[in-house]
């Protein structure tokens, strides 16, 4: 719930860009009940294949949750390709390590979205 609410303000606030920013400098205190691999840090994502199998999985949902709070709160959704979501993620994953991966997809969902 506090995701979705996070999502829709930062995608209907016409400085998103800032908010994004906002958003990254704070997730670190949001508590946020997560499930599955999203929980587990960006290095324990990158540390096997099958980790990384299951984390894309994640990574698919979490992303297409995104797109849904988008489209009934009337935002634009992400276009991105399920190889550009992996890659963006990726990026932002070898980037913090230690970073939660939902943190990671969070931000890297901002990032494309921006583009």
């Amino acid at each position: 719930m506090l995701m979705r609410i996070l999502l829709m303000i930062l995608l209907s606030t016409p400085a998103a860009e800032s908010a994004a920013a906002t958003a990254a400098e704070s997730e670190e205190e949001l508590s946020v009940n997560l499930a599955g691999i999203g929980a587990k840090t960006c290095g324990y994502w990158l540390s096997s294949q099958n980790h990384k199998s299951e984390g894309a999985v994640w990574i698919y949902g979490f992303w297409s949750g995104l797109n849904y709070v988008a489209a009934a709160s009337q935002q634009d959704q992400s276009k991105a390709t399920s190889s550009a979501m992996i890659a963006a993620v990726e990026t932002v994953c070898r980037r913090e390590p230690s970073r939660v991966l939902a943190a990671a997809a969070w931000s890297a969902y901002i990032d494309l979205n921006q583009r």
